[in-house]
């Protein structure tokens, strides 16, 4: 501590205004850093070998991969889902480190980095609004920490959150500069309007969850920034062309390579409940993060009369009661709740592309909107106490909270980190949660494949089937299984169901015809193989499997027919090509008998 000219003592820290802002970040980023450590030697996948570290293009980086990501854009081939090129990219980019090849290291490294610039950006963004940092280290680490947002940094297939995150947030603090810039002068800045806009295209491109964006900058230009108007407005269309064009192609790329091939929108009225029970549902997770899974299925019925339902719905209702009798005091929870709510908005389930209704990666983004009407609040005790209280000891009392808040959350998000060891591991705690979930009975079957357990796959299966029996995928998942261990019987009903659900998929007809085939049906074999041909004509595998059951029955110029039209699919398949040798060495002319 120095004297000033005024003979005040002057305390460090105001000497060197850098100090308190760099050790916020350092202690903010150093716990968050210690608590998701174990996450890097996490080795449990759920998809992500499917979707994306498990195909050829992320595989081997490449400009004509890149091409490839952002040239298919209604039909995404990567992914049962939306356009997210960018995505893509960053994942094919850990790649580039040869311990990709054998390590999730990689890309749990991207991602928790990832994760620690987002926690950054929001010191940043409540610090640039209220102007304090203490209490903006002690909210953002609280997010940094929150058990909700530990899908989004443990599961590599979530990396599309946190860089979407990434870009939102750095988007918006660039519009704040901006708006900043144009209050003291009287006119914008090109270059930070241009520069939040080309990052918000960024976010769209890595996962279109961040296309309310639009919608939050109008909220911050009512509150705090309150300069909303005419002019504000037009400054949005830019935005608002790119939301647009994002949300179309949403949709059409989710109905053409979605689950189930198709967007379904709810009843109308339904909607008022849906929202009720959605936002209720969140806000209850983020005060009491218990029984976290990473997908809630669809309350069962989804009515009043459900006590989940009616639950959620009172929360929800409450806080909306409270936040307009808070209008007459402040706008602050009124701009909180519409930043949360906007954003939540896209993952309410209002148009439904997958059999969740909830998600705790859907709160990566909107939780930021509940951190602001805190650190206004929070800023507010800091410089000016409360009552008789001291602000010293208004002080103490918001760190020791925000401390033990910040312990609880490290501890919750630890023991949450703990089941992601390993696949198995992870499904087991999941199904303890939801031991009805259809999906996860799926997965953990997979898994049990995976490892060669297919007597553990085939209970998984038929788990899956009691709870689901309209999901096709399970029966053949079954008969697979079955047919894997030589329960050739059992794996033909099984497949039959498959049949009967959805009788022009060429996938069930080729496994009847296999399996008939080991029953010894080989006039049926032959029938199911040629249905498969006909379903897929450019697919090789069905001629050559008619081949060798022509072979088999002496049909030698027949076998020889599929054969060589099995090469002219395939003209690689050597199986086939050995066939078609040997059938001409057995004939004078080379042609048949």
């Amino acid at each position: 501590m120095t004297e000033g000219e005024s003979g005040r003592p002057v305390r460090h820290w105001e000497s060197n205004p850098w100090l308190v802002p760099v050790l916020t970040l350092v202690a903010v980023l150093g716990i968050v850093l210690a608590t998701y450590w174990p996450a890097l030697s996490a080795r449990a996948q759920y998809m992500d070998d499917k979707f994306y570290i498990g195909t050829t293009l992320t595989q081997h980086p490449s400009w004509a991969s890149v091409r490839t990501f952002f040239r298919e854009v209604f039909a995404p081939s990567m992914v049962n889902g939306y356009y997210q090129p960018l995505a893509f990219v960053s994942v094919m980019l850990d790649f580039l480190d040869p311990a990709a090849a054998h390590s999730l290291l990689p890309f749990h490294r991207t991602t928790l980095l990832l994760h620690l610039l987002n926690v950054a950006l929001v010191v940043f963004l409540l610090h640039s609004l209220f102007r304090n940092w203490i209490t903006a280290g002690l909210l953002a680490l609280l997010y940094g920490l929150h058990p909700m947002n530990a899908d989004a940094v443990l599961w590599i297939a979530e990396r599309k959150t946190v860089l979407c995150a990434f870009f939102a947030l750095s988007s918006l603090l660039l519009y704040l500069a901006y708006a900043r810039h144009a209050e003291q002068t009287g006119r914008g800045d090109w270059k930070r309007y241009s520069a939040s806009l080309f990052l918000y295209g960024c976010a769209l491109l890595s996962k279109p969850t961040a296309l309310p964006v639009v919608a939050v900058l109008l909220v911050l230009d009512y509150w705090p920034l309150g300069r909303l108007g005419r002019r504000t407005l037009v400054e949005k269309v830019p935005f608002v062309v790119l939301a647009v064009l994002s949300a179309a192609v949403t949709v059409v790329s989710q109905v053409h390579s979605g689950e189930a091939g198709t967007v379904h929108f709810i009843k109308f009225y339904y909607v008022p409940l849906t929202i009720a029970y959605g936002v209720g549902f969140y806000l209850l997770k983020v005060i009491w993060p218990t029984g976290l899974v990473s997908d809630y299925l669809y309350p069962q019925p989804l009515g009043l009369t459900n006590i989940e339902v009616l639950g959620s719905a009172i929360i929800a209702l409450g806080v909306v009661a409270a936040i307009v009798l808070s209008v007459r005091r402040t706008r602050a929870w009124l701009a909180g709740g519409l930043f949360f709510f906007a954003m939540l908005l896209p993952t309410l389930g209002l148009i439904r592309y997958t059999s969740s209704i909830a998600t705790n990666r859907s709160m990566y983004l909107p939780m930021v909107g509940l951190l602001l009407p805190l650190q206004w609040a929070l800023s507010g005790l800091w410089q000016r106490g409360v009552g008789a209280l001291r602000v010293s000891a208004v002080r103490v009392i918001v760190v020791c909270g925000g401390a033990t808040l910040a312990m609880a959350s490290a501890y919750a998000t630890r023991n949450y980190e703990s089941h992601w060891q390993d696949t198995v591991t992870l499904l087991r705690y999941y199904l303890s949660q939801q031991p009805n979930d259809w999906r996860l009975h799926t997965r953990m079957g997979n898994e049990w494949i995976q490892l060669g357990d297919h007597r553990a796959a085939i209970g998984e299966f038929n788990e899956a089937i009691r709870l689901n029996r309209g999901w096709t995928e399970n029966h053949l998942n079954a008969g697979r299984a079955l047919f894997t261990v030589g329960d050739y019987a059992e794996a033909a009903q099984a497949i039959a169901i498959a049949l009967e659900q959805t009788p022009n998929d060429w996938r069930a007809h080729m496994l009847m015809a296999m399996t008939r085939q080991r029953l010894g049906h080989l006039e049926g074999a032959l029938q199911e193989f040629q249905s498969a041909s006909r379903l897929a004509p450019k697919a090789a595998v069905p001629h050559f499997n008619i081949g060798n059951i022509f072979a088999q029955q002496g049909k030698l110029d027949e076998a020889a027919a599929e054969y060589q039209e099995t090469l002219r699919l395939e003209p690689r398949f050597a199986e086939a090509r050995r066939a078609l040798d040997g059938i001409r060495g057995r004939t004078p002319d080379g042609h048949g008998p």
